[in-house]
């Protein structure tokens, strides 16, 4: 995978929500992602799950909060 910053949304925090799904330790699920050049296809496929349902709230969220502050206008 190319180089994430994990520290900025949305990427923060997912590793740490995969660790207690999985029962493994966080820097496992990190090597599992980052540290081989193949990831793992479980962790990658949880890994784009969460992801994707982070950009969809996100968007969903602000699709709702500019329909409430157009009403307001």
């Amino acid at each position: 995978m190319k180089r994430l910053d994990l520290r900025r949304y949305p990427y923060r925090g997912i590793i740490k929500e995969l660790a207690a799904e999985f029962g493994k330790a966080p820097c496992t699920i990190h090597l599992g992602l980052f540290g081989r050049d193949v990831p793992s296809p479980k962790y990658l496929e949880a890994f784009q799950m969460k992801l994707e349902a982070r950009i969809a709230g996100q968007k969903e969220a602000m699709r709702k909060l500019n329909s409430t502050l157009k009403k307001g206008v």
